[in-house]
């Protein structure tokens, strides 16, 4: 079951006043009590020590001279005085209680009337001032410099008694014969207190209604415009864009809907941009897609007697712009390359299509420098001016048992040779396709002396620059010292493609991907 704001609100309100209704007047009853009852303490006190002289002076008059009536008398009168006292006892230094006023009603008590109560005896025998707490705590008065202070049996100086404790019965040294105990009564003051926790309740009830009254008026106050967002939302939930709301309170709830009207209106524009981005994703998708299939996977590499080849690419985003291919143009020969194209992304991916195309066209071409020469014209002509791709593009032949490759200005091949387990940078040469209308005085044919057993490595750029944080990349001396250390062990070209693959990623650690990463790997049989 929903509960509308209006009818929360109510209760929150009311329900804090109830709260602080309670808070408040348990704070002042509490204050109150303690006051009340610290004014009978003192109060008490003074007329104990005002009046303990006149007992004993009426006792001697009267009751030592067994004149009960007059003495009882002139004890009325003393109670009468201080409705807090509830009882009086005249005891002796001995232990005898000569009298003791809830007892001796109609007549003097004849005889020893020894002290009952074992815990007052230590009051009795100190010639101070002693009280005696509710709790049981006993305090002796002194004085010290002229100045009052509590002491204990030993007297020393202990805590004061604390404002509000309530007290049994204070001991007050009347002369050298007798004391005389005051027993204190608090049914006075917790009839005021009852007295006045029902006044406090009457007004409670008051200041609840009222409140009620207050909170159900704000209430329907603020949740008015709050009906009126709902109702909007609603129809933004159905889809109609056009709502507005109309608030004028003049404060947030305000401001809201007028924030609600941007948000309605930002929806409605914002729905040809949702159409247009989901076609432009739709349209990148179809282009990765396409790459993809541009991209041989590994069971599309050309077999061809003599070497193992593995590759690999992974791609900073959707599109990259790193490729290679390989296009198996007779049994005996094997062209392939890998180029890199500056930046990444659909641009990127574009140029790296169009290099392909040109590629596999060109391919049957048997002088490797004709095709890269004939690449870059049409890269140079058909291509944006600031789009430029690295690449190596390499040839194995069978029957010669060579392997040559030309570099447009891409990175060194890694050679790992087995027969001494050492690793070298080939020479770099070339310039990049799509910079010069002519490139054909840049190029030179390398040929790299393969033994069995050795491997070439081919990569893009990624790798030396894959990043570890914002400070430090992987670097050439890092991928060399990787090939060393997986060359003997590597079994295939697979095995140390992703020995490579691992070095590197354990190197980064998970560090954001900047650039493509592509890497070829060839070993000879």
């Amino acid at each position: 079951m929903r509960t509308s704001i209006k009818n929360k609100m109510v209760l929150a309100i009311s329900s804090l006043i109830i709260v602080l209704f309670s808070l408040v007047a348990a704070l002042f009853i509490s204050e109150k009590k303690t006051e009340l009852s610290h004014d009978i303490y003192l109060n008490s006190l003074a007329f104990s020590k005002l009046t303990a002289p006149s007992v004993i002076e009426s006792y001697d008059l009267y009751l030592a001279q067994n004149s009960f009536v007059y003495f009882n008398r002139e004890m009325e009168e003393l109670f009468e005085q201080n409705s807090d006292i509830a009882k009086m006892m005249v005891i002796s230094y001995s232990g005898n209680v000569v009298y003791d006023s809830s007892v001796d009603i109609d007549r003097k008590f004849e005889g020893d009337r020894p002290l009952s109560d074992s815990s007052l005896y230590d009051q009795l025998r100190s010639e101070h001032i002693s009280i005696k707490a509710l709790n049981g705590d006993v305090y002796y008065l002194d004085e010290q410099d002229g100045q009052p202070v509590f002491v204990d049996r030993s007297e020393k100086i202990i805590d004061p008694l604390e404002d509000g404790t309530r007290i049994d019965c204070m001991m007050i040294p009347a002369d050298e014969r007798f004391s005389v105990l005051y027993r204190l009564d608090y049914t006075n003051l917790d009839r005021r207190v009852n007295a006045m926790i029902l006044r406090i309740i009457y007004l409670s009830v008051f200041g609840i209604l009222w409140g009620f009254i207050l909170a159900l008026s704000l209430a329907k106050r603020i949740t008015k415009p709050v009906k009126k967002l709902v109702v909007g939302a609603a129809g933004i939930a159905k889809g109609d864009f056009k709502t507005r709301v109309e608030i004028r309170s003049g404060d947030e709830l305000e401001y809201l809907g007028s924030q609600f009207n941007k948000m309605a209106e930002d929806l409605e524009e914002s729905m040809d941009a949702k159409i247009y981005k989901e076609r432009v994703t739709h349209e990148l998708k179809l282009a990765m897609d396409i790459q993809n299939q541009i991209i041989p996977n590994a069971d599309e590499i050309p077999r061809i007697d003599g070497i193992d080849i593995a590759a690999d690419l992974i791609s900073a985003e959707e599109i990259g712009g790193d490729m290679y291919d390989f296009l198996a143009t007779s049994k005996d020969r094997l062209l392939f390359y890998l180029g890199d194209v500056t930046g990444h992304g659909v641009p990127a991916g574009i140029v790296s299509s169009i290099a392909s195309a040109l590629f596999f066209g060109y391919s049957n071409d048997t002088d490797l420098q004709n095709i890269i020469v004939n690449v870059n014209r049409v890269l140079r002509a058909k291509t944006m001016t600031n789009m430029f791709m690295t690449l190596c593009l390499m040839e194995w032949n069978l029957i010669e048992q060579k392997f040559r490759y030309v570099s447009a200005g891409h990175e060194q091949l890694i050679h790992f040779k087995a027969k001494d387990g050492t690793v070298e940078l080939t020479p770099a040469g070339g310039i990049a396709l799509g910079m010069l209308p002519e490139v054909k005085a840049h190029l030179k044919t390398e040929e790299v002396g393969m033994e069995p057993g050795d491997f070439v490595v081919v990569y893009s750029d990624g790798i030396p620059e894959a990043w570890k944080n914002d400070s430090e990349n992987y670097g050439i001396d890092r991928f060399l010292e990787s090939v060393k250390k997986a060359g003997p062990s590597a079994k295939t070209a697979e095995e140390l493609k992703k020995a490579i693959l691992k070095d590197v990623y354990d190197f980064t650690a998970g560090h954001k991907q900047m650039d493509d990463i592509t890497l070829i790997v060839v070993k000879k049989n």
